[in-house]
């Protein structure tokens, strides 16, 4: 029998117990960037050890594109870029065979300039379980039902951001949420069901941003918390009313360049604020410059109290550190500890309630970190873009579980749902699972 068979028979075996899961109601699916409210958690047991050759259930080939997979009951959801033919894709993946079951396409009438990095499609879907919601910055928005039916658009400005639109869209009660970041900058809320504006709130102080909006619920109020990123000093976190967009508070004097998503946990929020990051050539080609760069910089990874109104003061900051912090990564929240990691495959846990470093140690898979780190049964996943995937034990001391090497790179975040992680390398969406 092919391996190719045994792939398949293995598929379907598994297939049995996520057809159990599918049928509770109050399962926890993936539905956005980072899973769960950008939280990076999942439940199960996802593998350890998994490769081109171990434990995989079937790969798939996708374009390019650096949108992650979002996942609702039995199907997966992401987005590429066709370069020969400049059009935008939507794929609805079967989570049980790879399959593609359908492809909707989008022709804008240009296409947005990215960083050599990145891609048009950089933003991940969003999913209610009844529709797919997708943000490409040359076109606009898009919604489709499950089965790839159109329902509604919204064609939106090219922002003009010079390293590319990557801020995903997140749902939010009955609002779909846009932080548009380039020349034209703004926040949006839009009604999920028809895309008509809600609100628009200005935001262009912080032009270039690439931070995604979390959802921030306390002490019965809803909050859209976004991370501002220019160029320019004297950034800011911002915190916006969910109802109406209006500004409530924000945490002040900020380096430029904010990327990452700002993560929940333990009644406060945490954000990771990096200063300029050099390009990569220049790094490489005068390491001692580099090094100077970032140890006179003001990054800072922060913990942030409710309850301010206006400027944050002191009294609701919680803490703050100007170590580990990451370069374009999203901090992770997990049983009590925040996790953050950093280019050279160094990784720094700390107590979430006081920012006491508990360690920081070097993972032994070097190179650039752009996916986040997401969490499930007790372990940490994080993947290098050289196409690594380390799993640590989420304990009180580094302990690495696995370095699991895949055939391609990794920029995208993986995604965590029952026993199975699904990994998107340049060429495939890979499904593992034992």
């Amino acid at each position: 029998m092919t391996r190719a068979s045994w792939i398949t028979i293995l598929a379907v075996l598994a297939w049995s117990s996520f057809a159990g899961a599918a049928q509770n109601s109050a399962k926890v699916w993936w539905p956005q960037f980072r899973g769960p409210n950008s939280s990076g958690i999942g439940e199960g047991r996802p593998p350890v050890n998994f490769g081109p050759d171990q434990n995989v259930l079937w790969k798939t080939a996708v374009g390019p594109g650096l949108s992650s997979p979002v996942i609702w009951e039995g199907r997966i959801f992401l987005t590429e870029f066709d370069r020969a033919n400049n059009r935008l894709a939507t794929l609805c993946i079967d989570r049980r065979t790879g399959k593609i079951l359908w492809r909707r396409t989008v022709a804008p009438e240009k296409i947005e300039k990215v960083h050599e990095i990145s891609s048009p499609a950089g933003a991940t879907p969003a999913t209610d379980g009844e529709r797919v919601y997708v943000y490409f910055g040359s076109y606009g928005i898009v919604c489709y039902d499950l089965n790839g039916n159109q329902k509604w658009e919204r064609r939106l400005p090219v922002p003009e951001n010079p390293y590319g639109a990557v801020a995903s869209p997140i749902i939010a009660g009955d609002l779909l949420v846009i932080n548009h970041q380039g020349k034209d900058a703004y926040l949006l809320g839009v009604n999920r069901r028809d895309g008509k504006t809600v609100w628009k709130t200005d935001r262009s102080m912080f032009q270039y941003g690439w931070s995604t909006p979390v959802h921030w619920r306390h002490d019965g109020i809803d909050e859209i918390v976004v991370l501002g990123g220019d160029f320019k000093p004297n950034q800011r976190l911002m915190a916006y009313n969910l109802s109406d967009g209006e500004e409530r508070w924000w945490v002040g004097g900020l380096p430029p360049c904010g990327k990452s998503t700002p993560v929940i946990g333990d009644g406060m929020l945490f954000f990771a604020a990096p200063d300029i990051i050099m390009e990569t050539a220049a790094e490489k080609g005068n390491p001692e410059r580099a090094a100077q760069f970032y140890a006179n910089n003001a990054a800072r990874v922060t913990a942030v109290r409710p309850g301010g109104n206006g400027e944050v003061g002191q009294a609701n900051i919680a803490w703050s550190e100007r170590k580990g912090v990451p370069g374009v990564p999203s901090p992770l929240y997990y049983n009590g500890r925040l996790y953050t990691f950093q280019n050279g495959g160094i990784v720094f846990s700390r107590v979430a309630k006081t920012g006491e470093l508990l360690y920081t140690g070097r993972l032994g898979a070097p190179g650039y970190y752009y996916s986040s780190p997401v969490a499930a049964d007790n372990k940490v996943y994080i993947s290098s873009e050289e196409g690594v995937v380390v799993v640590l034990d989420a304990g009180e001391k580094l302990k690495i579980l696995a370095t699991n090497k895949l055939d391609g790179a990794i920029l995208a975040t993986p995604a965590l749902v029952d026993k199975y992680i699904y990994v998107r390398t340049d060429n495939y969406l890979y499904a593992f699972g034992q």
